[in-house]
């Protein structure tokens, strides 16, 4: 038995207050094994100093741990990633000569499609989730490697790869890559030490691709039943034929173009595709302008809903309309009669937190043609005040942006003829790699954080620790009501983490490791360092990016 001594033992700051001694070199889960903590068979990771760590790291020096539970934030999204790497791995076994792209997300999962074999059919995607299945019950180890950058470039090229992160990170000498049978991947969260810990999922056949399903957060155990999101599918593919005209699919892409000087081009391109979009939704509302009286545009958190409404305004001029727009969020209630959830804590994202009765009341007011006196938000305050005077018009139309836009029971007294629904979002298509998707949750959150820091002041900690809460809330009152829209847009900009980057990166390396919120900052620094940076100045003053980072040319 090894002799411990001072110095070759650390000291572990466990959970309650318990300390214990160990030898360097130990791995996390015989540090579980020793500590035995309330449900132990469900921790799945580790905070190590508030860093997410794998359990099959090896621990060196004198730290803090705590452990990461399945039915977690941090465990669900480590679920997703280890059940892809579970995927890849059986592909690679099935269908050597497949490669397999994850493209976007789309019925509670991951949409993939075969980049070189066309012979995807529900026959051979029931095989590979069988194989899947056969995985997971022999609960295979998932191996952290620890490699350096050269050798980590020199993998992942040989698959086909171009990196991008060795651009965005100066100082980085190694990097983590994860290991299932034979299958090495590239993966920006730490996984599930076997694949064991994984329960429900599902595989299905989508074509042309098929879809990788999870089950919905908290609840790990079960499925959600499908959607049907054929809608927003349509509105991802179209966005896939603009990355071809822009010749972006990853971020090796976006950053090479960043290098070569291309970048200035292809800003004007992203843009000009989402302008030429709102005169297509402006030339369709033209059409409809018989019988048409309300615009409702409804979207999540930070999709750009305000800019949108004002570019289309815009549109709708230039077709020789005179709409009115209207903006949901100055209707919501006083702070002071806000309403609560069940933890305490302001529902900002509930429909109760509308005032749906004066909305009501100034829409009849305005149809009715009478002077009307709308409000305005102060955001800071947390209280509406007195906004403009105005009267519609005969000939004019209202538009109206707001989270619950799509929501009937915000305007069911207005007949369905007399409406048209937009749904927004930012549904990024970027990648990473070819496995590794990012969330387009993700964009909205950085948007968020610079908008809330410049424009709201919330620090980037108040940020990050309400996002839980706004997902919640979007999962419950926004996304149920997506296929409801007549027309989806999609705000995402190709180039647009390399411009966040920028506002980002100082805001979360002011959370400091005591803070909550420090685990997430460093997540999302982590995504932000693939990219090369952007000058702001480059975006134009009408850009929805505009609304979250300042200099827009529109009033709010």
């Amino acid at each position: 038995m090894l002799l411990r001594t001072k110095e070759n033992t650390f000291i572990a700051h466990l959970s309650g207050g318990k300390e214990s001694v160990f030898l360097k070199g130990t791995p996390l889960f015989e540090i579980l094994e020793h500590e035995r903590p309330p449900n132990q068979h469900k921790v799945v990771l580790a905070k190590v100093n508030r860093r997410v760590t794998s359990l099959r790291q090896t621990i060196e020096n004198n730290c803090r741990i705590d452990w990461i539970f399945k039915e977690s934030q941090e465990g669900f999204r480590a679920y997703r990633q280890t059940l892809s790497l579970v995927m890849l791995d059986v592909i690679k076994e099935l269908l050597p000569k497949a490669n397999v792209y994850i493209d976007h997300s789309l019925e509670n999962g991951f949409y993939c499609e075969f980049k070189e074999v066309n012979s995807l059919n529900a026959r051979m995607v029931k095989k590979i989730k069988t194989q899947m299945e056969a995985c997971i019950q022999r609960d295979e180890k998932i191996e952290p490697k620890v490699v350096t950058i050269k050798e980590a470039l020199a993998l992942l090229e040989k698959q086909g790869e171009k990196p991008a992160w060795h651009l965005g990170y100066k100082d980085l000498t190694h990097i983590t890559l994860y290991q299932l049978g034979e299958t090495t991947e590239y993966m920006t969260y730490p996984l599930f030490p076997s694949t064991g810990h994984l329960s429900a999922y599902d595989l299905v056949y989508w074509p042309p691709g098929m879809i990788l399903r999870f089950p919905d957060f908290p609840n790990l155990e079960n499925v959600p039943p499908m959607m049907m999101q054929k809608k927003l599918f349509q509105v991802f593919q179209e966005y896939g034929r603009w990355e071809q005209i822009l010749k972006i699919q990853k971020v090796s892409d976006l950053n090479e173009a960043i290098l070569s000087k291309e970048i200035y081009d292809l800003i004007k391109i992203a843009e000009g595709l989402h302008e030429k979009k709102i005169a297509s939704i402006a030339d369709t509302i033209l059409k409809k302008r018989k019988n048409l009286r309300l615009v409702l545009i409804a979207g999540p958190s930070s999709s750009g809903k305000t800019t949108f409404a004002k570019r289309l305004n815009i549109q709708l001029k230039v077709n020789e309309m005179r709409p009115l727009a209207i903006s949901l969020d100055d209707f919501f209630l006083n702070r002071s009669e806000t309403p609560k959830d069940k933890d305490g804590n302001y529902d900002f994202e509930s429909l109760k937190a509308i005032d749906v009765a004066k909305f009501n009341r100034d829409l009849k007011s305005l149809f009715n043609g009478d002077m009307t006196i709308l409000p305005r938000y102060d955001f800071k305050a947390g209280k509406q005040i007195n906004g403009p005077s105005v009267r519609l018009e005969s000939d004019q139309i209202i538009i109206v942006e707001g989270l619950h836009c799509l929501n009937e029971l915000l305007t069911e007294d207005i007949p369905g003829q007399n409406k048209l629904k937009i749904y927004i979002s930012d549904l990024t298509q970027l990648n990473i790699t070819d496995h590794l998707r990012i969330s387009t949750s993700d964009v909205r959150l950085l948007r968020r954080l610079i908008r809330g820091y410049r424009f709201r002041g919330h620090s980037a900690s108040y940020t990050l620790e309400n996002w839980p809460l706004v997902r919640q809330g979007e999962e419950k009152h926004i996304f149920p009501f997506q296929e409801n829209a007549d027309i989806i847009f999609n705000s995402s900009l190709m180039y647009e983490l390399s411009v966040l980057r920028v506002f980002a990166k100082l805001l979360l390396q002011t959370i400091s490791e005591n803070e909550p919120a420090f685990s997430e900052a460093q997540r999302l620094l982590n995504l932000i360092f693939h990219f090369l940076p952007i000058s702001p100045k480059e975006v134009p003053t009408n850009s929805i990016l505009r609304e979250f980072i300042g200099g827009s040319s529109f009033q709010y």
